[in-house]
């Protein structure tokens, strides 16, 4: 046998090939996207086969993992005609409907069961308690499910130790006491009413920017370590997004004789839809904030949405509006359409308009959080006692969710025209693709370098489309270019594909 030799080392000729084989494996070129029925079908084989539910039971795994695959399957029967694709998303979307919490009769944190699904992991306020001793809530905006409080008594004063790994923060408070005449009295010392919505990295001692305590009784705690545990939320800004392509099916089988099997399951999504929406109608809907407009609160004032009752994202109010123009189509009912209509106003009324490039940009959130914030006095938050105005740019992800609003409004001559919808391709065009067309920047403003992490988000951008002839052969050959293939994109591809002919 031959051998190689190096050193003190001895290679055979076998091992070398092994090496080889395994180099070249691993550094095999992807094969080239494609766009095409055959190649969609093989990525939507390429799914889970399991229902995402499952494996993590909450509402953000319904909006954000379940939800595109129901557009996808709903873009794929507008490409093709063929009903196989709606009869998937049906079986999917009596799936969802089958975790809605009212369906499992189980409550959130409000202690009532609601016609919706709760969210119980990373975006919502988390608490625990120390024995029966002192009450523990979380102060910042997410990752509160992350927070560890230990507690190391002492001769009767204690050590309070908080920690939380996703912020990278660590705070100690020592030499605590019961005693509210104490200078070291543990609510005293911990709780910062001028506690940021944010948290910085670090290591403290002086005040809390993870909890919030409160005595229940004056004992000192026992040793323990316990994880902040999240206070569920039937969270209604994800209802738009978890309908919408379920109100697509029932459009689509309403309007096609040939589909009447599939009616029961239409008949049962508009049902449902009407269900949750007349809910957060009752509690969540305000008019304002100037004439005209109006829009959702995140939850009601002492729920667990971090920023509670303050009005939801633009994004998330846009993916209502979505909603609720099917859910007028379908069933006639006028408060639909007048709701959607006043949170367009609203949106389209903060939006900033560069003349010069012709387009449009836009934040994330709008007043207060972007213009005079709150303080503790104004007692507008439960969760977040002050919150100082930033005014963030919308980010291109959660953006796609405006431009759905803004291309379904347009279709149906709801406050936007092509005007608009033209502006907002510009957006894509100038601000939002890089100059190589292979990729995004962050944000709706075109600032910064490219971020790949969204790209996957792009063939949202599509439905702008028929307001630029340029944006279907831009989308698509960033798709090519970029070559991270996904059944979303390429039915959304198909399905304009067809439509643009």
């Amino acid at each position: 046998m031959l051998l190689l030799q190096k050193g003190n080392n001895t290679y055979t000729m076998r091992n070398s090939l092994v090496l080889l084989a395994c180099w070249l494996v691993a550094f095999k070129p992807l094969p080239q996207a494609t766009i095409t029925r055959e190649r969609a079908d093989e990525l939507l084989a390429q799914l889970p086969a399991w229902d995402p539910w499952v494996r993590s039971p909450d509402a953000s795994t319904l909006a954000w993992n379940e939800s595109p695959t129901l557009h996808g399957l709903a873009d794929m029967y507008e490409a093709t005609n063929d009903a196989h694709y709606l009869e998937i998303l049906a079986r999917r979307g009596q799936n969802v409907l089958s975790h809605r919490d009212d369906r499992r009769n189980v409550t959130d944190g409000s202690g009532k069961v609601r016609p919706g699904w709760s969210m119980a992991s990373k975006y919502v306020v988390a608490t625990g308690k120390l024995g029966d001793v002192i009450d523990v809530r979380s102060t910042p905006s997410a990752y509160n499910n992350q927070t560890t409080v230990e507690v190391i008594p002492a001769n009767g004063t204690f050590t309070i130790v908080v920690n939380n790994k996703f912020f990278k923060r660590k705070e100690v408070f020592a030499d605590l006491s019961i005693d509210a005449s104490h200078p070291r009295f543990v609510e005293k010392a911990i709780n910062d009413p001028m506690a940021p919505y944010s948290c910085a990295a670090g290591e403290y001692t002086d005040k809390s920017n993870l909890i919030r305590v409160k005595l229940l009784k004056k004992a000192i705690p026992a040793a323990e370590t316990i994880t902040l545990k999240p206070v569920p939320l039937a969270y209604s800004g994800y209802y738009g997004v978890i309908y919408q392509p379920m109100l697509r099916f029932a459009e689509l089988v309403k309007k096609n004789p040939a589909l009447k099997s599939l009616v029961p399951a239409a008949d049962s999504f508009i049902v449902a839809a009407a269900q949750s929406y007349e809910d957060i109608f009752k509690r969540l809907w305000r008019e304002g904030p100037n004439k005209g407009e109006g829009y959702f609160l995140t939850c009601e004032q002492g729920e667990s949405f971090p920023a509670d009752n303050v009005g939801a994202p633009f994004n998330f109010q846009g993916r209502q509006v979505c909603a609720l123009l099917a859910l007028h189509r379908l069933t006639g009912k006028k408060v639909y359409k007048e709701k959607a209509e006043k949170i367009c106003r609203m949106f389209k009324n903060r939006l900033r308009y560069d003349q010069q490039k012709d387009l449009y940009e836009w934040n994330y959130w709008f007043e207060p959080m972007t213009t005079v914030g709150w303080k503790p006095g104004d007692n507008l938050s439960s969760n977040v006692k002050v919150f100082k105005p930033y005014a963030i740019t919308e980010d291109v992800s959660h953006g796609i969710l405006d431009i759905a609003m803004v291309a379904e409004a347009t279709a149906a001559g709801v406050v936007f025209d092509q005007t608009d919808l033209k502006r907002f391709a510009n957006t894509l065009l100038v601000n939002v693709m890089t100059p190589d067309g292979c990729d995004m920047r962050r944000r709706v403003d075109g600032l910064g370098p490219a971020h790949p992490a969204y790209f996957n988000q792009l063939h949202g951008w599509l439905e702008l489309a028929p307001g630029n002839e340029k944006v279907y052969p831009v989308i698509k050959q960033a798709y090519l270019c970029k070559n991270e293939e996904s059944f979303v994109f390429c039915a959304r591809l198909l399905k304009w594909g067809k439509k643009l002919q």
